[in-house]
């Protein structure tokens, strides 16, 4: 009698797989995260993703992730505004209002950072930053400082913290007025003073 059989059934036992079989949900950038008390560290194992076309993922991640995948980072905003040379008011990890202009729109940059000198009775310096920006502001809200400075030369912000409301409304009010002066300029022809409240949404 042949041991062949014998012999075939024994490695088929001694390279039997151990499967672990899990359904998650794809982060952005294709990230897959997959983790269970089974994986030793150091183990070998082969991954294989298999996409289950006709299971979305539940509707809570897939807002999730959209929402991760479409919020721009400050860096982005910042670029946005330097490239379009538009002006901007945004919050920044709910601590800090920032407005901003292009480092070109001086007339702009100068009302903010009166309006911010007139609210504090204070002079306040321009500074410079040319990287790490994110982790500059984040300092500078946890002491609550208000703050002009300029981003890489193409970028004036004016940054308060996000609890001074009164702060807030006047550097709004500043960008408010350049937009509908040059919504003005733009038109060419006078307004009564209604369409000037209506274009600033007063």
């Amino acid at each position: 009698m042949s041991d062949r059989p014998l012999l075939s059934s024994q490695l088929m036992k001694n390279t039997m797989l151990n499967a672990i079989k899990q359904e998650v949900t794809v982060l952005p950038n294709g990230l897959v995260s997959f983790r269970s008390p089974e994986l030793k560290a150091g183990s070998r194992v082969e991954v294989i993703v298999i996409l289950k076309e006709t299971s979305p993922p539940p509707l809570y991640d897939a807002i999730q992730n959209e929402e991760m995948e479409a919020k721009p980072t400050l860096t982005e905003l910042l670029a946005q505004v330097a490239t379009e040379k538009e002006r901007m008011t945004l919050t920044y990890r709910k601590k800090v209002f920032l407005a901003v202009v292009p480092i070109e729109d001086t007339e702009v940059a100068k009302q903010l950072k009166k309006c911010l000198q007139n609210y504090t009775q204070t002079q306040v310096e321009t500074l410079c930053v040319d990287d790490a920006l994110g982790e500059f502001i984040e300092t500078k809200a946890d002491e609550k400082a208000y703050l002009t400075l300029t981003y890489q030369n193409q970028i004036f912000l004016a940054v308060v913290p996000i609890e001074k409301v009164d702060a807030i409304k006047q550097l709004e009010d500043c960008i408010d007025n350049a937009d509908a002066d040059d919504a003005l300029k733009e038109e060419g022809e006078s307004f009564t003073s209604e369409q000037v409240d209506k274009i600033l949404g007063w």
